[in-house]
């Protein structure tokens, strides 16, 4: 068994080198195609990263005048606890906003170069009962005359959602597409090297080589053409995402970059996975289509 597999693995890079320039442009698409897989794949867990920070502050904020006085926000709060639909109402003063945004983002910018005062306004957290209020709520909370601006995420949720929908299904036909782009160049790549050997496959048949015994090396050829491609496009997935989120990280501190490194380690590992499994479909149908056409 050793000596048969041993066999296969030598055979399958003396095809691979035959033919370098047809694997290296194998190798060049599959990478391609897994990285763009890759990407989409980070691309859907950014936008749900997003779409659940944002749901997690389903409460409608009201901002208020700068000038206002503690004891006339006192009497507003009071005002917007008693709207119907409203379960609880929290103030947070310009000064106290003001400061927890420097304790949070302060070592990150240079706040003092920029803002000089501060350019906060004093706000009022509304936690409605239920999602279908906020629209309701929010008009009351307007009409409040005292009120400049008010805010809820209900809506821009649900545009977040038609988004990450519409780039799901979109991605997915992309891939679909590419997958099998792919899959014709692996197989076409294979099949130049089977051509190219047809007298030797014609002679292992005559001494007793079953198909499947011919077979192998080719697979095994697509397999590694499929993994060096996967590695490649796990490296460059890996370290440009790094890269880039540390990058954003400073840059936007307050976006919610996708982290979770059992979720990421799963994504490059599909990446490694759907090369070799490219690369050994490939090779199977690419050999499989040349012993039917012989016998």
């Amino acid at each position: 068994m050793f000596s048969s597999l041993e066999f296969f693995i030598i055979e399958a890079f003396r095809s691979f080198r035959r033919s370098a320039l047809m694997s290296t442009v194998a190798i060049v698409t599959i990478t391609v195609s897994l990285t763009i897989f890759g990407s989409f794949l980070l691309l859907i867990m950014n936008l749900g990263s997003v779409v659940a920070t944002v749901s997690s502050r389903l409460d409608l904020v009201a901002y208020t005048s700068k000038d206002l006085s503690l004891e006339e926000a006192g009497a507003i709060q009071i005002k917007l606890s008693k709207i119907p639909g409203v379960e609880k109402v929290e103030f947070t003063s310009k000064a106290e906003a003001w400061k927890k945004f420097k304790e949070d983002f302060g070592g990150k910018i240079a706040l003092e170069e920029v803002v000089q005062e501060n350019p906060l306004p004093h706000t009022f957290a509304v936690r409605v009962r239920t999602p279908e209020l906020l629209p309701a709520v929010a008009k009351q909370v307007a009409d409040l005359g005292v009120i400049e601006e008010v805010r809820y995420s209900g809506r821009l949720i649900d545009q977040m959602r038609s988004l990450v929908s519409a780039v799901r299904v979109g991605g997915l036909s992309l891939i679909a597409l590419l997958s099998f782009a792919t899959l014709l160049i692996v197989v076409n790549t294979i099949r130049l090297t089977v051509l190219a050997r047809e007298t030797d496959i014609y002679i292992m048949k005559l001494v007793g080589a079953t198909n499947t015994f011919v077979k192998w090396p080719f697979i095994i050829e697509g397999i590694i053409i499929g993994v060096i491609g996967g590695v490649a496009s796990f490296l460059i997935l890996k370290l440009s995402y790094e890269s880039v989120a540390a990058r954003i990280g400073q840059a936007l501190p307050f976006l919610p970059i996708f982290t979770d490194q059992f979720v990421l380690t799963l994504i490059y590992t599909a990446v490694l996975i759907g090369g070799m499994g490219l690369g050994m479909l490939g090779g199977y149908i690419s050999v499989s289509r040349a012993l039917k056409n012989e016998a």
